[in-house]
């Protein structure tokens, strides 16, 4: 048994104060990393666009004739703040108690993320009648990434 008594002895092992640096390094390290996660130091993993209408510009006198003949007097102006860039299908528009969906000039036009305010141009109302100087309309864009966009203004 003596034996036994001087192998333990002879067994080295860490100190409890290097020990306890150790443990407080991993507690550490595990915070920040949660941290980072939680509060999105490390940045994003996924990129998004974050659209929004910065303006709106229909004018009523165009809108009477059914066709828009251009920027500005039936323009509709968007910003994306996101990190990805994101295409507007298709508008609705409604005034007057009724929902028409005027024709975008090109179709699928890409709001880029870059900040900037970029114009989307509509040639045609649809089917709805001529607007009023100084009527509320609100509408909504769709977007390729399935999102919907409202959007609100006053004809001019």
């Amino acid at each position: 048994m003596n034996f036994e008594k001087v192998q333990r002895k002879n067994r080295k092992a860490i100190s409890p104060v290097l020990a306890t640096v150790i443990l407080i390094a991993i507690t550490l390290i595990a915070a920040i990393a949660i941290a980072g996660f939680v509060f999105g130091l490390f940045g994003s993993f996924t990129s998004s666009a974050q659209i929004s209408v910065t303006s709106t510009n229909l004018n009523h006198v165009v809108y009477t004739a059914g066709v828009c003949t251009g920027a500005p007097a039936c323009t509709i102006y968007f910003m994306n703040t996101g990190t990805s860039n994101a295409n507007v299908n298709s508008l609705s528009l409604t005034y007057g108690g009724t929902t028409c969906s005027p024709t975008i000039a090109a179709a699928g036009v890409t709001i880029t993320a870059t900040g900037a305010s970029l114009p989307v141009t509509l040639l045609t109302i649809g089917t709805c009648a001529a607007g009023v100087s100084g009527q509320s309309f609100t509408g909504s864009a769709a977007l390729s990434n399935g999102g919907q966009v409202p959007f609100s203004g006053t004809f001019g």
